[in-house]
């Protein structure tokens, strides 16, 4: 056996887990076509504050879609309510209340609005640096004076 004989069990403490009314970040955005009922969907990815993993949820668009739409956007203030520009979403905080599945798997139970958020510490962690889109069509800063 050589190789293996300086095996040594190293016990290691058990990570808290991370559920509960938690502040987090937009880590990816993405839209998708959901698998069980075939309509479109946004995919947000979030990590939770002092994590280094992400959470995905799923924001299909059904019935239930402009309630949804709805708390996400009360829940993330950096984003102006109806912008679907997914770039600009990365590296917005919000919170949200983590709760485990019925497998274990974390996920968002529902958004929490910036009033229910507020007794939160700050975020702890990384955040990916926030994207702003420039519109090439706003005329009042293309200038006359181009050579072209």
């Amino acid at each position: 056996m050589g190789n293996w004989d300086d095996y040594r069990r190293e016990e290691r403490e058990e990570d808290a887990k991370v559920t509960g009314k938690q502040r987090c970040v937009i880590t990816a955005v993405e839209e998708a076509v959901s698998k069980s009922s075939g309509k479109p969907m946004i995919i947000v990815s979030v990590r939770p504050s002092g994590c280094r993993f992400t959470v995905k949820n799923y924001i299909v668009k059904n019935e239930y879609f402009n309630r949804n739409m709805t708390q996400f956007f009360d829940a993330f203030p950096e984003i102006t309510d109806g912008d679907f520009n997914f770039l600009t979403w990365v590296g917005c905080e919000g919170a949200a209340m983590f709760a485990e599945d019925e497998q274990g798997f974390l996920k968002i139970k529902y958004w929490l609005d910036p009033v229910r958020a507020a007794s939160l510490p700050a975020f702890e962690g990384t955040k990916p640096e926030r994207q702003i889109l420039t519109s090439l069509d706003d005329e009042s800063e293309i200038s006359d004076d181009l050579p072209f």
